[in-house]
């Protein structure tokens, strides 16, 4: 059973469990409860008991799907360049 998102706003239907499909994240393919849920993000409970905020593009109600490969977030030549500019900047200091 769900819990259905009503405001003069947004209309949309929240689960009361998603899993996390953000490869990078760390909680990627973890199964957590949803506390309360937006258009834009969703609240889950996690182990410990705290909460989260989380985009809900980051778990399968977001649409996300689970067995999406693996992107990277920065490709390797992007991550030289800044390392590059890091380096650049040390040197006029």
């Amino acid at each position: 059973m769900g819990k259905p998102q009503h405001t003069k706003y947004s209309r949309c239907f929240t689960p009361s469990n998603v899993t996390i499909t953000r490869p990078h994240h760390p909680l990627f393919g973890q199964r957590l409860e949803v506390v309360s849920g937006g258009t834009s993000a969703i609240v889950v409970r996690v182990g410990d008991g705290t909460t989260m905020r989380i985009p809900r593009a980051w778990t399968d109600a977001g649409g996300a799907a689970p067995n999406e490969p693996t992107k990277t977030v920065f490709s390797i030549e992007a991550l030289r360049d800044l390392l590059r500019l890091i380096d650049a900047i040390g040197v006029r200091e």
